[in-house]
C-alpha cells in the first residue's frame, strides 16, 4: 500500500501581520535632505564640481576682503 500525504489547503495568510506592523507604529521613510547624486549626468556632475570649487573661492577671497577694511 502507498502512503498518500493529504494536500495542504492554506498557502497564505494575513492573520496577526497587521497587529505586528502597528506594535511599532508605521512610518514615514525617511526623507534625506540632499538628494543622491549616483546615477545622474556625469557632465552635469563635472561642471557642478567646479561650479562649487569657484563658489568656494569667490566666498574666500570676499571673507580676506573684508578682514582687510
Amino acid at each position: 500500500h502507498r502512503r498518500t500525504e493529504m494536500a495542504k489547503s492554506k498557502n497564505h495568510t494575513a492573520h496577526n501581520q497587521s497587529y505586528k506592523n502597528h506594535r511599532n507604529g508605521i512610518k514615514k521613510p525617511k526623507s534625506n535632505k540632499y538628494k543622491k547624486l549616483k546615477g545622474m549626468d556625469p557632465k552635469f556632475l563635472r561642471n557642478l564640481r567646479r561650479a562649487k570649487k569657484k563658489m568656494r573661492e569667490i566666498a574666500l577671497e570676499k571673507k580676506a576682503k573684508a578682514m582687510e577694511s
